[in-house]
């Protein structure tokens, strides 16, 4: 690797390289000096000069009426290189605080018209276990194909699907649903008094899905740990109140 390539690891521009081994071979020079053996136009170089200075790289002096430039001596790179370390271990702290932070802080993603709601769907059907809450009949209702084709994706990535149906539901599309999916599906219905509402939850991962299926038709994922397990809990105590199938 050449000295220019090395230099480029230490967050040095071209320009800066070039102008900073001109005057490590050259010495004491001008700026009109450094900018004929550089190349770099002169309006340019005194901006570049200014950055190497406040780097520590090179130092200023005045000679006469005039501005001259020399480089530091190398080590000043090493030096650079060691406040750099020491300012990061002072940010540590607070960086890795912020990134907690972040981390629990939920995602919210919006999807508008039922195209854009299917991608909830199969985005669902890539996990281990699935919970849905809400209407198969609506879900049927909109796009039977599609109906199908997630139910298949269900089955082709091994998802485990707990499905808590409406009681207007619970005879469209279980029985085909259950010849599907065999031992990875299992339904409860809800209470006759719920009545079947155009709507679906559905919980997985971190993730849970607010979907409406009447229109206009649009979708809330919201990604977070916390909110993810407290409604699996939540599932959990409706599935356990319910009647087994």
């Amino acid at each position: 690797m050449s000295i220019q390539d090395q230099l480029k690891e230490l967050s040095l521009t071209k320009s800066e390289i070039k102008i900073y081994l001109y005057l490590l071979e050259m010495g004491i020079s001008t700026p009109p000096q450094i900018a004929k053996g550089t190349g770099i136009a002169r309006t340019n170089c005194y901006n570049i000069l200014s950055s190497l200075k406040d780097q520590g790289l090179i130092n200023e002096q005045e000679k006469g009426s005039r501005k001259v430039y020399l480089a530091s001596d190398p080590e000043s790179l090493l030096r650079r290189v060691q406040k750099r370390k020491e300012v990061i271990e002072q940010l540590l702290p607070d960086l890795r605080a912020l990134h907690t932070t972040q981390k629990n802080k939920p995602k919210i993603e919006f999807y508008d018209g039922f195209e854009q709601v299917k991608e909830i769907y199969l985005r669902a059907t890539n996990t281990k276990k699935l919970m849905a809450i809400g209407s198969v009949k609506a879900f049927a209702d909109r796009d039977a194909k599609f109906f199908l084709n997630f139910k298949m994706k269900l089955k082709t990535n091994g998802t485990c699907f707990q499905d808590l149906v409406a009681d207007s539901s619970s005879q469209n599309g279980i029985k085909e649903t259950k010849e599907i999916l065999k031992g990875l599906y299992e339904f409860r219905t809800l209470s006759k008094k719920y009545s079947d509402s155009p709507t679906d939850i559905l919980i997985w991962d971190d993730n849970i899905a607010l979907i409406t299926l009447e229109d206009p038709v649009f979708g809330t994922v919201i990604t977070s740990a916390l909110l993810a397990r407290t409604f699996g809990y939540m599932f959990e105590m409706l599935w356990e109140s319910q009647v087994k199938n």
